[in-house]
């Protein structure tokens, strides 16, 4: 029996609504990968039905719900989140340029550091001073 997937673009209230949570809002938009832009991305997020929760991380549903995006909306970049049991697709594009080729990064913030410097030992003003030594030398 084969399952029908489906891909809704979500409302921007509904879209605000998701974005505001914390492990939801962590990774995102930093740069766009066309003209270098590191803000103003407009953000458009789709809910995907009919995938199994247990085949929502595999490569070849992704894939082939990124073609999708990428006939239907012209959507390079997709990621693949999980948000109160939903699949949800987040996607930007570059005010400046237009372009859906976005790169996202993880934004550390206070919770993220308190939960590394518990885990780690270290201070999180240390770790902090560590990313971004870190960042600098990828860049």
């Amino acid at each position: 029996m084969e399952t029908t997937i489906s891909i809704k673009q979500l409302s921007d209230l509904e879209s605000e609504k998701i974005l505001k949570d914390k492990k939801i809002s962590r990774l995102k938009p930093v740069s766009c990968t066309q003209c270098g832009e590191t803000t103003g991305f407009r953000r458009k997020l789709f809910q995907v039905k009919g995938v199994p929760q247990h085949a929502r991380s595999d490569d070849d549903v992704q894939n082939v719900i990124r073609h999708h995006l990428k006939r239907e909306a012209s959507i390079d970049f997709a990621f693949f989140k999980t948000y109160k049991n939903k699949c949800i697709v987040d996607t930007a594009s570059c005010c400046n340029c237009g372009s859906t080729a976005i790169t996202y990064d993880i934004a550390f913030d206070s919770d993220i550091l308190s939960e590394l410097s518990k885990v780690t030992g270290k201070s999180e003003s240390l770790l902090l001073k560590e990313l971004n030594s870190i960042s600098k030398n990828i860049k």
